[in-house]
């Protein structure tokens, strides 16, 4: 059973988020708060497994709640402003759901925080190390579509074509790969890890969390104040990219790193 938390200062919005959550036989809604400061309360004396958290409450902001919590349960923020993606990311936020909530998007979500939940009881369990590792396969010919990716995660082994890596997200210590036409895996390797390993191009890092591969890139969409909407293959995003990674990916477009037609 997940325990969680709904953060939210307006009622209504905790109202229709639970009773969407109530369709979920393993998410059980422990407590609500409307506040920082009634959620800091709450979730120091309580065993909270994840927290739906609005961005901007009455008296300061989610991230503000996040930086106060120890230890830091998995956190998805739920916000009417996509601004704020790129900082979720930063705080290794699970996932960050838009108002409204569409129930198809809240499932992915509630799938993604079951695998977050098994990833940590699993590396948490006495007398075990998690051994993730990753590896490419060598390839004296730079380019090689052939070239493939060996994700060992946990005991497992997953094998898959370089090309189809779309995105890598960090999440504290781990760093979520997202392939093309797939589902994510969690890897206890930092996103340093991989960058010194895939090849650049097209792989950039854009941002101290974000490594996106340029072949994959379906759709850019320039907003104000310097920040982005970016679309991967296989349906990844939109994701939203602050002022400076915009710029990263701009100056990537422009060196000739990608095609633009």
């Amino acid at each position: 059973m997940l325990r969680v938390m709904l953060v939210d200062d307006e009622p209504p919005a905790r109202r229709g988020l639970w009773r969407q959550l109530r369709d979920y036989a393993d998410i059980e809604v422990v407590a609500e708060a409307g506040s920082v400061s009634e959620a800091q309360a709450r979730a120091s004396v309580l065993r909270l497994d994840a927290i739906f958290l609005d961005v901007e409450l009455t008296d300061g902001r989610g991230f503000d709640l996040v930086a106060q919590l120890q230890p830091v349960p998995a956190i998805v923020f739920v916000t009417a402003h996509n601004l704020y993606a790129v900082k979720a990311f930063d705080v290794a936020a699970v996932d960050f759901l838009l108002k409204p909530i569409v129930p198809a998007r809240l499932a992915l979500t509630v799938e993604r925080l079951r695998r977050h939940r098994q990833d940590t009881v699993q590396a948490a369990a006495p007398g075990r190390e998690r051994q993730d590792d990753v590896e490419l396969d060598a390839d004296p010919r730079p380019g090689d579509p052939s070239q493939r990716i060996h994700l060992r995660i946990d005991g497992k082994s997953v094998i898959a074509p370089l090309r189809t890596v779309a995105m890598l997200a960090a999440e504290a210590d781990f760093t979520r790969v997202f392939l093309k036409d797939a589902r994510d895996y969690l890897v206890c390797r930092l996103l340093r890890h991989f960058e010194a390993q895939l090849p650049t191009p097209p792989f950039v890092r854009i941002s101290r969390s974000l490594i996106v591969n340029l072949d994959q890139l379906e759709r850019v969409e320039w907003q104000d104040a310097g920040r982005c909407s970016l679309s991967l293959g296989g349906d990844i995003g939109p994701v939203t990219i602050g002022r400076i990674a915009a710029r990263r990916l701009r100056q990537s477009i422009e060196s000739g790193r990608m095609v633009s037609v």
